[in-house]
């Protein structure tokens, strides 16, 4: 379910309501405002308001992003996800959770992929549980640290840029998974100082290919569930991050330990390497399969681009 907010300068309320109604929307509704800018500028505009499924919401957010009155200099929109939607619609039409609008998953990966102190203090202190539960063996503090790990938002946002081609959110995906990554390997190091040497999690036994396999399958998984209302999206995240990131741990734990003769810490390596470019890969597959369309987000940022360019002249 969805509520769309859009702000229009005066006169362009039918041709929006168009789009909604073409979209699917049964009804649309109008009023007046005045929006005032921080230069003091002045303007009236029309605000109209769409409250409709997540499917139709994604087509009409879609079409007003590639329509060719569409402008963001003078329009801006919000869509928001109410808890409940009673409108003119069965909530069994209503509350038809999939496909959300590209525009939301976009946004909702660029906000879990900005660097901040905050998600560096989460990946290091649930790291930090994830390496002494790895080295005491303790399989219950390990699925709680990797509950609140924040590290396969970091795949997905590659493999979602790849699929619309904005390649801002695919660098800011590889820079988050960087940091990240070096964030576990850190927290394993500390761990590591303070514990006698000795790793009892060992679970590094499947072999490659099903360890491919396993990994094609949680990225195709992931990107569904990104895109769905109804996705458990921590359970899938759970999967995720607990199929790759216990190994920038193990090597964190190891760097302090020392490697033996049995570690084989080149294959552990290029097995994480494999497992996180196939996860970034079949999550682009998906959002491909689920229709994502990032030809209006393109355009946004081109035009934002152009507005700055302008500001500096």
């Amino acid at each position: 379910m969805r509520v769309i907010k859009v702000k229009a300068p005066e006169g362009f309320g039918k041709q929006i309501a168009e789009l909604a109604f073409q979209a699917g929307a049964s009804d649309v509704s109008f009023q007046t405002s005045k929006r005032v800018k921080s230069d003091n500028s002045s303007l009236t505009e029309e605000v109209i308001t769409i409250e409709t499924s997540t499917p139709k919401a994604k087509n009409l957010v879609e079409s007003l992003m590639e329509a060719p009155f569409y402008d963001p200099k003078t329009f801006n929109f919000s869509v928001q996800h109410p808890e409940s939607l009673w409108g003119s619609e069965l909530p069994s039409k209503e509350t038809k959770p999939l496909i959300q609008p590209s525009s939301d998953v976009y946004e909702d990966l660029w906000e879990y992929t900005n660097v901040t102190a905050g998600l560096l203090s989460r990946i290091f202190l649930s790291s930090l549980l994830l390496s002494y539960g790895m080295v005491e063996g303790y399989m219950p503090l390990i699925i709680a640290s990797l509950l609140f790990l924040p590290y396969h938002h970091n795949l997905l946002a590659v493999g979602f840029s790849g699929c619309i081609r904005e390649w801002r959110l695919m660098g800011q995906g590889l820079l988050a998974f960087l940091l990240s990554t070096l964030m576990i390997v850190a927290a394993g190091v500390v761990v590591a100082l303070y514990l006698e040497p000795g790793i009892k999690f060992t679970e590094f036994s499947t072999p490659p290919f099903q360890s491919f396999l396993i990994a094609a399958v949680i990225g195709l998984a992931a990107g569904i569930g990104a895109v769905d209302d109804a996705g458990r999206h921590e359970l899938i995240g759970l999967a995720a991050t607990a199929h790759v990131s216990v190994y920038p741990a193990w090597f964190g734990l190891k760097f302090v330990y020392g490697f033996s003769h049995g570690d084989h810490p080149w294959e552990k390596l290029w097995v994480f390497g494999m497992d996180v470019v196939t996860i970034m890969v079949f999550s682009g597959i998906a959002f491909a399969i689920m229709k994502m369309n990032g030809k209006g987000i393109r355009r946004f940022i081109e035009e934002n681009k152009n507005m700055e360019m302008e500001k500096k002249r």
